[in-house]
């Protein structure tokens, strides 16, 4: 029985080429989506999956009720070992973390890597495999590193390099020979290695080796060390709190107590949490996305397939007189409907191969092979042809085999006009998506323009940054400042700044500034720069100068603040700031004001202008980046007679450059994919609605072939024909238009809301598109109606 329905299923499928067509495409189409979308979903649930005891580790982050005092991202570097130490039977084991950026080499190979100095533990208490060493001993030693398997292709071109060394330069300048004792075995991404874009590494040094670089991990005046705990089997992250903060007493002051209390996030969801959950909600919003272009496809296959049913009514009253029982009709339809499906399934997945370089650009992230993907993956997708193919055929099938013998003889509908209402809503319901997800675009679209070329107070274009080596004393200071104006007499170099933060990461440091006077205080990000850094980056300012060294007093500090930690300060005007003196830090640690700055951006737009405090890097010594804006002109040539440059001055450190507006673009990740993903998902419905009327439209002219016949003999014009069979879709359409403006115009104000710098939603936002989609529609309508028509009535007239 089921051999001969689907033999009979297929034999109509290429019957009726032209619907199945439409049918395919539009299914294809969806499903393809839907598919990439769902490799998406399972390739970021993999994160962290293969980690062992994933459900017993924990991020150990921190909560403060101040600024100044840490980071949320870090934890107090002596407190996990302390924990397993003091409360072994709640804490199983602890790995801590210091990220460095290092200048890493092998013979030519050079390059600036972040690399991370931690504990022992990081290969046992996670599980990571090596292709070769000892996990138990490879990272107990001094200047010993352990490698991951990219570095090992990168460095040395292959994966058998135990006992080979890799060069490392600590911030003294000293070079150092690194004995390689291990090769992880790469797999899914994890957030111990990769814990985010800023902070990743294939380079792992032993704990034993932090002095050689000047850091103190097992430290409790070190608030700045990432830490993870595996807690013992059956304790919950509640019980943690008190042993913490009953360390946190004894060890630290009063203070620093009152303020902080610990955040221990689990590890096995984090990447999915991260960032106020922003995979999450990216994921969600696909979801949606993706259903709802399936939505389209499933509607256009129902619209299609009851059009067409006008002529298999015959087909279905001969089956009747023959003996087919009314669920033998239903079970054949359903097997044709569902064949339909499987059919777009398969042919779907070569497109998903084809595609997926693609949608590795929408999403920024690569995406499985199919031989990747688990077979569970594949059977929920068969499954989900089969159910779709059901409930999409369900209702075409009952209403095809509830038709009478009679009939259905005559070619007629018991009932047409529940059909005509049912179609109709479906129409309206595809034009009500397409509207919503095509002004969801735009708006989208707008906004994201806003994050990428708005006003940031500051001016990108044209600035490139580079780290340079660091040498952090005075020596070092000295010779990077001298390195700086040589590199400022070339020609094609506007200006250049030596500084430690740069646009898109600042916030690492945050000082309080206290003016006793008013008795205000304010907590601040830091920025510490030379004097260079408002003009390389064209900041206006306001009132003063810019950090300038041009003083009979130097012992005084000076620093620069913007005009928001101005007027946090309780001063009114920039003048008035100019040269007062508050406290940093502490009241009684005097700096002077030297000048003020306009407010601006220094992260991104998802956050609000925050108060901004410079001071000198003569003050700290600490310093990471060149910011080096270019003179217009010849951007190959700028670029080469800078690296030739370099290589003259800076011979042991690579010239790896990067240009400021390609890095503040990465800070709009989230923000991009979900772009990209609704202009896809535009596309297919534009198309899919566009089948579906191309499709409607012509079973709508060929099962009225006679009519149209008696109308043009009779003289009706082209125009008539259109008036008739588009009027319906025109008045389904500005319905739509009625309905979902303001859905679409409520759903993306509560969506922009995330936001403190966003675009205001004005009435050309929506004139421009849909007055674009409208004439899309008509042109679409005519076009088919006129192709459709041109036939010699006489012909059709005397067709029996």
């Amino acid at each position: 029985m089921l051999k001969n329905n689907i033999k009979i299923a297929w034999r109509n499928i290429i019957k009726r080429k032209y619907e199945s067509l439409i049918n395919l495409v539009g299914l294809i189409c969806s499903i393809t989506f839907v598919i990439l979308v769902g490799a998406y979903v399972w390739e970021v649930h993999q994160v962290n999956s293969q980690l062992r005891h994933k459900e017993q580790q924990y991020l150990l982050q921190s909560n403060y009720k101040k600024e100044g005092f840490g980071i949320p991202l870090t934890s107090i570097g002596a407190l996990p070992k302390a924990l397993k130490e003091e409360y072994p039977q709640l804490v199983a084991n602890y790995y801590r973390i210091d990220g460095l950026t290092c200048i890493v080499s092998h013979g030519q190979q050079i390059f600036e890597e972040g690399t991370v100095v931690g504990d022992p533990t990081l290969l046992d208490m996670f599980g990571f495999q090596l292709f070769e060493g000892n996990s138990t001993t490879a990272l107990t030693k001094p200047f010993t590193v352990v490698i991951t398997e990219k570095a090992a292709k990168k460095y040395f071109g292959k994966l058998n390099v135990l006992g080979q060394t890799l060069e490392i330069k600590n911030f003294n300048g000293d070079k150092q020979p690194f004995t390689i004792t291990g090769v992880i075995i790469e797999n899914t991404q994890n957030s111990v290695m990769h814990l985010n874009d800023a902070m990743k590494s294939d380079i792992f040094l032993p704990i034993a080796s932090e002095s050689y670089f000047g850091r103190s991990i097992h430290n409790w005046h070190n608030p700045y060390i990432v830490s993870f705990i595996e807690l013992q089997k059956g304790i919950t992250p509640d019980q943690l709190h008190a042993p913490i903060q009953d360390l946190i007493k004894r060890n630290m002051d009063a203070d620093f107590s009152l303020n902080y209390t610990p955040d221990l996030k689990p590890l096995k969801s984090y990447f999915l949490d991260d960032n106020n959950g922003a995979i999450r909600k990216m994921i969600s919003t696909l979801l949606w996305i993706a259903g709802f272009v399936l939505l389209m496809a499933v509607i256009n296959f129902i619209n299609i397939t009851i059009s067409q049913n006008f002529s298999r009514l015959k087909e279905m009253g001969v089956r009747k007189v023959m003996g087919s029982s009314r669920t033998q009709i239903i079970a054949q339809l359903l097997t044709e409907y569902v064949i339909t499906l499987i059919i777009a399934v398969i042919l779907s997945l070569p497109l998903y191969v084809l595609l997926t370089p693609v949608f590795e650009g929408i999403f920024m992230r690569e995406l499985p092979t199919l031989t990747a993907l688990p077979a569970a993956f594949f059977i929920l997708l068969f499954l989900f042809a089969c159910m779709v193919g059901f409930f999409a055929g369900i209702y075409p099938a009952i209403k095809l085999s509830s038709n009478g013998i009679l009939e259905s003889i005559k070619n007629k509908f018991t009932q047409n006009n529940n059909k005509q209402v049912i179609r109709r809503v479906l129409i309206f319901i595809q034009f009500a998506v397409a509207i919503i997800i095509l002004m969801a675009t735009i708006i989208i679209s707008k906004q994201i323009d806003l994050f990428l070329h708005g006003n940031s107070g500051y001016n990108k274009e044209s600035v490139l940054t580079v780290q340079v080596p660091r040498d952090w004393s005075e020596v070092g200071l000295k010779k990077m400042e001298t390195t700086r104006n040589e590199f400022e007499r070339l020609p094609q170099i506007e200006s250049l700044s030596l500084s430690y933060e740069i646009p898109g990461f600042i916030g690492g440091n945050n000082s309080t500034l206290i003016n006793n006077k008013t008795e205000k205080e304010v907590n601040t990000k830091v920025i510490m720069s030379d004097d260079h850094f408002a003009k390389t980056y064209q900041i206006p300012i306001l009132a003063g100068t810019f950090l300038s060294k041009n003083t009979a007093d130097h012992q005084t500090s000076y620093i620069v603040i913007n005009r928001k930690a101005m007027l946090a300060l309780g001063f009114k005007q920039p003048d008035e700031a100019v040269g007062q003196t508050i406290g940093l830090d502490d009241e009684h640690q005097y700096v002077t004001i030297s000048g003020v700055t306009a407010d601006f951006i220094p992260n991104s737009m998802l956050e609000e202008t925050a108060p901004v405090v410079w001071i000198d890097i003569n003050k700290s010594l600490q310093f990471r980046y060149f910011s080096i804006r270019l003179k217009a002109g010849n951007l190959s040539s700028s670029m080469s007679a800078l690296e030739q440059k370099w290589k003259e001055l800076l011979p042991d450190a690579p010239f790896q450059y990067q240009f400021t507006d390609e890095r503040i673009q990465k800070l709009y990740k989230t923000e991009l994919q979900l772009q990209r993903a609704s202009q896809v998902a535009s596309i297919a419905a534009l198309l899919i609605v566009s089948l579906g009327i191309i499709g409607l439209i012509t079973l709508s002219i060929n099962l009225r072939n006679k009519e149209v016949g008696v109308r043009k003999v009779l003289g009706a014009s082209l125009s008539h024909l259109i008036l008739l069979f588009s009027k319906e879709f025109y008045m389904i359409f500005v319905l739509a238009l009625l309905v979902t403006i303001p859905i679409s115009y409520i759903l993306m104000h509560i969506w922009l809301q995330n936001y403190s710098s966003r675009i205001e939603i004005d009435l050309l936002t929506y004139l421009l598109p849909l007055g674009f989609l409208t004439l899309l529609l008509g042109t679409l309508i005519i076009g088919i109606i006129y192709r459709a028509t041109r036939f010699n009535p006489i012909e059709k007239l005397r067709d029996e």
